[in-house]
């Protein structure tokens, strides 16, 4: 696999497609972020932990128009332990910046994760789908949805998004400090049959 040098116009005429769309907002919404520096267009990355390597290699290849170079292998000591993770980045693209506009708000000079009402016309069963193997946590009586990098006011935008786009009627449960959205069984069980084609089998126990 070869990193394939593109020039602008090349770059630029990368366009995405409604499905690559949902799954970065799933990415976003989850453990993705979007890198963006000044007069740079931005590229968007996703880190796993090796455990969860079958999940980066499908987004990998999910995204592949979008990539250059093959994921990296990176490793750190946490607690006297070694962990490995697994990570990617893709290209410098023009066309990335509608993502940025709609989950990154610009302030004191650094782009943060945000949510914004814009979110609902975007929002559909492939996005969701990612956000649960992403960010999604099993309990016996449902799915949580971690959400500490949003503000309450935003917690309850997505959750009302959710509520809107798939006649769900999640809830909202505090966590320490932290904000996060309680899909109950009844719902989980009624959206099942629309996120479960983008589940890869190593995240299916998240919705069995």
């Amino acid at each position: 696999f070869q990193d394939v040098k593109l020039t602008n116009i090349q770059r630029n005429s990368i366009q995405l497609t409604s499905r690559i769309k949902s799954i970065l907002i799933g990415l976003i919404l989850s453990d993705g972020w979007i890198q963006k520096r000044i007069n740079w267009n931005p590229r968007i990355g996703l880190k796993q932990s090796i455990v969860n390597f079958p999940y980066l290699w499908y987004v990998y290849n999910e995204l592949a128009p979008l990539n250059s170079s093959l994921p990296l292998l990176s490793s750190n000591v946490m607690r006297g332990k070694k962990f490995f993770a697994v990570s990617f980045q893709t290209r410098q693209l023009e066309s990335l910046n509608e993502i940025l506009e709609l989950l990154y708000v610009y302030r004191e000079g650094k782009y943060f994760k945000t949510i914004k009402p814009e979110l609902l016309l975007y929002m559909d069963f492939i996005v969701l789908a990612h956000w649960v193997q992403g960010d999604g946590s099993k309990r016996n009586d449902g799915v949580t949805l971690c959400t500490d990098n949003f503000t309450l006011q935003e917690v309850v935008l997505l959750l009302n998004i959710l509520t809107i786009k798939f006649d769900i009627f999640p809830t909202i449960h505090k966590d320490k400090k932290n904000f996060r959205i309680f899909i109950k069984n009844k719902d989980l069980i009624k959206i099942k049959p629309f996120i479960e084609p983008y589940f890869i089998d190593h995240f299916q126990y998240k919705i069995n």
